[in-house]
């Protein structure tokens, strides 16, 4: 091996550090290229490069060794032979001019030793002719580092070392103890010879060893590497396909394996998150099944060199012969099985099976990571949408459309197949059914008792009540038929006001693969909370609105929201052209001797006669009329779209109606009383409210006076 060669030719380039590619195509740690002089590429030499060649070139050391020994020994004969100076001279400025050449030949090395052999040769014929060899044991180290090389050309070279040095032999003055110093020489240039190749042999391979164990080195750092990558994919995005499908892409690339798959855990089911080359893949492994099954029982991981020896051996493909599977764990909780299987080309082995252990570590750090980070980003979503579902739920107050808006908008805060409002009544106490978004509406204004269903055990629990199986035979008994899923996931949460259960939110899926996550479950009961607060707002917005509007004796319209309302409609009435006017009438009712009623029995049976009435012209009046309390014993009614004849009808209808009725008193008889009425119209002409209440008031002035009991248009 030619070390200066090999120094020359080769140079490191670190690479760029840059993220390792996912699907197995993985930049090596070290780049190795050639040198441009390498490939007959000119490349202008520097001092410095010259000088390290020159100071590190073997054959040129060589050289120089031997010159300076031809030197020594010219010398210590007494310079007879000064011309032989020049010949060291003309060999190292030889030697020297084959050191700096830049494209080295493969045979010019054994060349160069030949040259050394020829020169020590031609300095034993200057020195001591033709019958002796002085200068003959310069050939051994030529000899030894001819033979180090261990190539064709450098063994011939060193068998004509070999050769040189038994030359004198062939002399006929040779005497007895020269010839045997000159076997002694050369016996021990075979020795140095044999033992340097042998050191040679022994280094190259060692630096074999270590060559493959830098190799095998670099491609596990090639492969941790890749690991790290989906490490990081698997952290950013969580457990999804797509990133699981990386994985098995680098274990069947980057390690080589044949049959990689992962199965993630669901809290009941292995389901399979992908794989590679399997012809029949299994997609949901039962714990009680298979070798995967048994991992997730004993949390084991399972080595099977023979995997059709196990009885509990699940093919997915009838080539597999051995199989590893890993558990996924973090802080005691199994996120999934790392599985690996091969067939009869390549059975896994124990270094396989400690690979796999520390890819499933990363694995499942990663996972863990991932679903910490996806439920951070779940929970983040959740609560984005609670807070947009609440800032529109506290703009609305009217009670007749929160329900469903209500319905509409938990679906969207927690999607879900259908989503039930539950609303308690406040007068009987009874939950009932109020909206349903996304199922079947025949369902509204069904009753669910306390107990039944998910939404009758979170109204008993006071907490959100979470089935990830609820079956249609444990349905409540009012909605037993409804047209959904016969099974479902289902979540409820109460909506608690002080210590009173108001109302339930429930959520239900038709995919149990699906159920409710803790994070839905938490803000679950923080909708809910919202939902039941807004609902009493709503209605306690309600309640004050018609407390403002309302009669709080008879509940009709008081005087102050009729006088606005006839207001309102006579500007409305107003814009209509005349010709396009519709008609208008008015009823003013009063009833009859009512001082005395008041006077006699007292204001309790009085006002009990003011109901009696209210509810009695309530009954008979348009659900578009605007019926008000006028004042004291006094109602009116404004009826749009009627004529006086018509007016003139209810009038008589509630008249007749109420002269039946009676108050009943303790201890005393029941009282009975009657109703004057006053009709009036106005003409197409005419706009003002107040005409037609002038009009109605002398009708019923008239009536007064006419006796009472009737009813008088003006």
């Amino acid at each position: 091996m030619d070390i200066p060669r090999l120094h020359h030719d080769l140079t490191i380039d670190q690479p760029p550090v840059a993220p390792v590619a996912v699907d197995g195509a993985f930049p090596p740690v070290t780049h190795f290229r050639r040198d441009p002089a390498a490939h007959g590429i000119a490349r202008r030499w520097t001092p410095e490069r010259l000088l390290f060649r020159v100071r590190n070139d073997p054959q040129l050391l060589l050289a120089t060794a031997i010159a300076l020994a031809v030197v020594a020994l010219d010398g210590l004969a007494g310079l007879q032979r000064p011309l032989l100076l020049l010949g060291p001279a003309v060999f190292l400025a030889g030697q020297l001019w084959l050191t700096t050449i830049r494209t080295t030949p493969g045979w010019l090395p054994a060349a160069r030793l030949a040259l050394c052999l020829a020169f020590i040769g031609l300095a034993n014929v200057w020195l001591g002719g033709t019958t002796s060899w002085p200068l003959a044991a310069l050939a051994v180290p030529v000899v030894a580092l001819a033979a180090a090389r261990g190539r064709r050309l450098e063994g011939l070279v060193a068998l004509t070392g070999l050769v040189l040095m038994l030359a004198p032999l062939a002399a006929p003055a040779a005497v007895l103890v020269d010839r045997q110093e000159v076997l002694a020489v050369v016996i021990a240039s075979i020795v140095v010879a044999i033992g340097s190749r042998r050191v040679v042999v022994n280094l190259e391979r060692s630096s074999d060893r270590l060559r493959s164990a830098n190799l095998r080195a670099r491609h596990q750092t090639q492969q941790l590497a890749a690991l790290e990558s989906v490490g990081r994919l698997l952290a950013r995005e969580g457990p999804t396909a797509s990133s699981l499908d990386s994985v098995m892409g680098v274990l069947e690339r980057t390690f080589g394996y044949q049959y990689p798959s992962v199965y993630v855990w669901d809290g009941t089911d292995l389901r399979l998150g992908a794989q590679r080359n399997y012809r029949f893949p299994i997609e949901v492994v039962n714990p009680d099944q298979g070798v995967i099954g048994r991992i997730v029982r004993t949390r084991e991981a399972a080595f099977l060199p023979d995997a059709r020896s196990d009885p509990a051996f699940l093919s997915a493909d009838p080539a597999v012969v051995s199989e590893i599977g890993i558990p996924l764990e973090s802080d005691g909780e199994l996120l999934g099985i790392l599985n690996v299987e091969t067939s009869g080309e390549h059975r896994l082995d124990s270094d396989d099976f400690g690979i796999l252990q520390i890819v499933g570590d990363r694995v499942a750090a990663a996972l863990a990571l991932g679903r910490e980070r996806q439920k951070l980003t779940e929970r983040a979503a959740l609560l984005d949408r609670l807070t947009t579902f609440a800032t529109a739920l506290g703009s609305s107050l009217d009670p007749a459309t929160m329900d469903d808006e209500v319905a509409i908008g938990a679906s969207v805060v927690i999607p879900a197949d259908s989503v039930l409002l539950v609303n308690r009544e406040d007068e009987s106490g009874r939950f009932l059914i109020n909206a349903i978004a996304g199922g079947d509406a025949s369902i509204i204004g069904k009753e669910l008792r306390a107990g039944e269903g998910v939404s009758g055990k979170a109204m008993t629990t006071r907490t959100v009540t979470v089935l990830d199986r609820l079956d249609r035979t444990e349905f409540p008994k009012a909605v037993a038929r409804v047209a959904l899923p016969d099974s479902l996931a289902a979540m409820a949460a109460p909506m608690v006001i002080g210590d009173q259960v108001v109302g339930v939110v429930t959520w239900l899926r038709g995919n149990l693969s699906s159920p409710f996550t803790a994070q839905e479950q938490e803000i679950a009961g923080l909708l809910a909370g919202k939902v039941g607060l807004a609902l009493a707002n709503a209605r306690l917005h309600q309640l004050t609105a018609t407390a403002a509007i309302t009669d709080p004796l008879t509940g009709l319209r008081n005087r102050r929201h009729f006088d606005s309302t006839l207001e309102r409609e006579d500007a409305l009435r107003r814009r209509i052209p005349a010709e396009r006017r519709p008609l208008r009438s008015a009823i003013l009712f009063d009833l009859d001797h009512f001082g005395q009623v008041n006077k006699q029995h007292g204001h309790q049976v009085g006002d009990r006669v003011l109901r009696l009435f209210a509810d009695t012209l309530r009954a008979r009046a348009r659900v578009s009329d605007l019926v008000a309390r006028f004042g004291g014993e006094e109602f009116v009614v404004i009826l749009d779209n009627a004529s006086r004849d018509h007016a003139i009808q209810i009038a008589e209808d509630v008249r007749t109606a109420f002269a039946k009725l009676k108050v009943d008193v303790a201890g005393g008889e029941p009282v009975r009383t009657t109703v004057s009425a006053g009709c009036a119209s106005l003409e197409a002409w005419e706009v003002e409210g107040s005409l037609l209440l002038e009009r109605a008031d002398v009708a019923l002035a008239m009536a007064k006076h006419g006796g009472r009991n009737q009813v008088v248009a003006a």
